[in-house]
């Protein structure tokens, strides 16, 4: 235990590091090398953790909004229609899912359905003032959700540690190059950053909007904020592929809405089309990142409603096994 806690805090220094000094390199290469493996586990540990909380129709209501996402994400690739409409759009339809849930958290937890509602209301505000700040806004804030499903997750002792560890993993280090503290002591240090990545990805100038509003893009806290986000995205994806799948569904594990292939062959599935977006992130980074972002567009979604569902299952006296829906 002690060893593995040396090389977790070890991999974060790393990351950390070189975030800060190689921003795109570091969101570059993590998007191209585990960003396909970690939505496909991701959306098959939300299924089996959560998928038996909700009814046929719920699941239909789900299934829809989030097809209707991925198509406006691919019209977004085939470069049909206006940009702020399919933004204000998705922010729509990400409302529609809270709503969605919303007569199963009514049953469950008054605290939950008011968040859902808060929610429905946030993404509708946005999508009518400002859709591109909502956007991204969304996409920074989606790289936490691993800390929400950790503690939906776990129970006592281990989800206290688990709770510790994220603190610091994603709050005090990102908050720490956020402001930037850690890239002035790199610099101290006589170690000095990059803007420039691959060259199939360009430079980040290019990226910075990704994670950063429009007001902040041309400043220096905006360039440290994507920083921030570049080793955020790293942590979403080493704890949904190192550390998701070691715990597994639990005692929730049952029934779920897709009929998901045997853990070989989606392991083999998942390999394959890994090695192929990866290619093609090397000859047209961005085109490759473009139809990336229609499956990534559904699990980042589909974990509006699944944070929900988690805060329904603590409710007082209640238990994640104790929460049944219609």
């Amino acid at each position: 235990m002690a060893v593995r806690g040396i090389a977790v805090a070890a991999a974060v220094i790393v990351l950390a590091a070189a975030s800060v000094l190689g921003p795109v390199w570091t969101y570059a290469l993590s998007l191209a090398l585990f960003g396909l493996p970690h939505v496909a586990c991701e959306l098959r540990y939300v299924d089996q953790r959560f998928g038996s909380r909700i009814g046929a129709r719920t699941a239909a209501l789900l299934g829809t909004g989030l097809l209707l996402v991925a198509l406006l994400r691919l019209a977004a690739v085939g470069q049909i229609g206006d940009a702020e409409t399919r933004l204000a759009l998705e922010l729509g339809l990400g409302a529609l899912l809270a709503l969605a849930v919303l007569p199963v958290l009514a049953a469950q937890s008054t605290f939950a359905a008011v968040l859902g509602i808060l929610a429905v209301m946030l993404g509708w505000t946005m999508a009518a003032t400002d859709p591109l700040s909502g956007i991204v806004g969304f996409a920074f804030l989606h790289n936490l959700t691993p800390v929400g499903l950790l503690w939906e997750r776990l129970r006592g002792a281990p989800r206290r540690r688990a709770m510790t560890a994220c603190a610091v993993v994603f709050g005090a280090v990102p908050a720490a190059i956020a402001t930037g503290l850690v890239g002035s002591t790199l610099a101290a240090l006589g170690l000095e950053a990059t803007v420039s990545g691959p060259a199939a990805a360009g430079d980040l100038a290019l990226h910075v909007g990704a994670f950063v509003p429009p007001v902040l893009v041309d400043t220096a806290f905006g360039t440290d904020l994507f920083r921030a986000a570049a080793f955020l995205q790293c942590m979403h994806h080493g704890v949904v592929l190192l550390v998701l799948p070691r715990l597994g569904a639990g005692s929730r594990a049952g029934a779920t809405q897709l009929p998901w292939p045997h853990p070989r062959m989606f392991a083999l599935a998942v390999a394959s089309a890994t090695i192929v977006l990866a290619v093609a992130h090397l000859a047209s980074f961005h085109d490759a990142r473009a139809c990336y972002g229609v499956f990534a567009s559904i699990h980042a979604w589909i974990e509006v409603p699944v944070l929900l569902l988690a805060c329904a299952a603590a409710a007082p006296g209640r238990t994640a096994d104790a929460v049944r829906t219609a």
